[in-house]
């Protein structure tokens, strides 16, 4: 374990940070609400199911996720308008605990 004041150093020396948005960053899973919209919720649950017993890579099961999705933009739109994303506890802090250095 490092601690938080180690943490810190490290991320602000980074030349970049990727995070996993869906239930990270945010609290969603934001291709399954998409699925819920478009109709097709369980058909991608078992696909996600599949992907993340490791039965078919991930690049492949989003690929095919988003083939049984097929989202508009309005059902883009609508997802945003209807269920908007909310910030996992704490991501606000670490951001800005981040900016502070």
């Amino acid at each position: 374990m490092v601690s938080h004041s180690e943490l810190r150093k490290l991320f602000c020396s980074a030349d970049a940070v990727c995070f996993d948005v869906d239930s990270t960053v945010i609290r969603e899973e934001g291709i399954d609400e998409l699925a819920k919209i478009c109709g097709v919720a369980d058909a991608v649950s078992e696909m996600t199911k599949r992907a993340m017993g490791g039965a078919v890579p991930f690049r492949a099961a989003l690929s095919e996720r988003l083939a049984l999705i097929q989202p508009s933009r309005e059902q883009v739109q609508r997802l945003i308008a209807e269920h908007p994303p909310h910030l996992t506890p704490g991501i606000r802090m670490f951001s800005s605990a981040l900016e502070e250095t």
